[in-house]
């Protein structure tokens, strides 16, 4: 199973490498590389453009409960001085999906190892800042194929205490819609 210095390890290889929505090509196969060392009777892997679906196979499953992972960076020069910051200029994961994709890792790792009775599918969403990587996700053949229940995901919130869970009824983040206003008139 993955230790916490191993865990440390990924997330920090994963904020090296941010690339935006639709080119995660270095970031899909480090996922991929990492999840192949899992038995394939397990889990089963499907890519999706640059994203990825794993499913860890449950004992006896009634249920796919599904958790979201986004993978892409964002055009930001990166200034944090840290020792593993972005080695792609101009780039960088500033908004913690890098940890996503870690915890999520993380937890494909431990029912791996410690199956549980449902089926759960990972789901490795890229281009979730920019060109829209979810509503084309959705309607995948491979999301049809292993339709989840169930579908969450998570938001870093540094503002909490380290192992601080908090939710609320109705949405929690802020989204963004598009407005197309055509004007027509005589200059």
């Amino acid at each position: 199973m993955l230790n916490r210095e191993q865990l440390i390890s990924i997330r920090r290889d994963l904020h090296q490498i941010p690339e935006l929505g639709f080119k995660e090509f270095k970031t899909q196969a480090y996922l991929i590389k990492h999840l192949e060392s899992y038995p394939t009777d397990r889990i089963e892997m499907e890519t999706w453009r640059t994203g990825l679906f794993v499913k860890v196979k449950g004992t006896n499953p009634a249920r796919v409960f599904a958790y979201r992972a986004d993978m892409d960076g964002l055009s930001i020069p990166e200034e944090t001085g840290y020792p593993f910051q972005s080695v792609h200029e101009g780039y960088m994961h500033a908004c913690g999906h890098d940890l996503h994709m870690t915890i999520a890792l993380g937890i494909i790792d431990h029912f791996v190892h410690q199956p549980i009775k449902e089926d759960l599918l990972f789901i490795f969403q890229p281009a979730e800042e920019g060109p829209g990587g979810a509503e084309p996700m959705l309607t995948s053949d491979v999301l049809k194929k292993w339709t989840p229940d169930f579908i969450t995901a998570l938001h870093i919130a540094p503002e909490y205490p380290v192992g601080t869970i908090a939710t609320k009824p109705g949405l929690l983040f802020a989204n963004t819609s598009e407005l197309v206003i055509d004007l027509e008139g005589k200059g």
